[in-house]
């Protein structure tokens, strides 16, 4: 399970994460990282945010491209916990490829700290696949750079780490 998860673990969003967030608040101007985080749940940006990570997940079983079209990036580098780097051409060819396996992607323990434009989000996820019959769960340790353009939060970077 855990070989065919890393697999399939595609959203595991990955530059370096300091100069990346770095340079997104560099563009968007105040406030910086200086500035306090917004952690607050009931932030509306936050809860947005959440509502759009929870629709990333809902997409990734039915492969539903539009879905993740609109939700990632289109200069993302992903890293999944099987080490591989992710264009979003990549992705969506990966998930074409391998997509039939999965069988549900539950998200979990979402925290998000905003930064203005930038904002930070770690989460746990659970990737249940079917290989032959046989249903297995894994789960990893993600972390995400999410970025506003234009008015819209979409995903640029980020990575996922299997659990035992």
């Amino acid at each position: 399970m855990t070989r065919i998860c890393h697999g399939l673990r595609y959203r595991a969003f990955g530059v370096v994460v300091a100069p990346l967030i770095a340079a997104c608040v560099a563009s968007a101007g105040p406030p910086s990282l200086s500035s306090p985080a917004v952690t607050d749940p009931t932030d509306p940006e936050i809860r947005t945010l959440t509502r759009l990570q929870q629709k990333i997940a809902a997409a990734i079983a039915p492969l539903d491209s539009v879905a993740l079209d609109s939700l990632i990036a289109s200069d993302v580098r992903m890293i999944n916990a099987g080490d591989q780097v992710f264009s979003k051409t990549d992705i969506v060819r990966f998930l074409r490829a391998n997509g039939g396996a999965l069988v549900r992607v539950v998200d979990d323990s979402i925290a998000v700290r905003r930064y203005g434009d930038v904002a930070l989000m770690t989460l746990r996820e659970s990737v249940t696949i079917r290989v032959n019959g046989v249903e297995s769960t894994g789960r990893l340790r993600i972390t995400e750079i999410w970025f506003r353009r234009g008015g819209r939060w979409q995903g640029v970077g980020g990575q996922s780490t299997a659990l035992p």
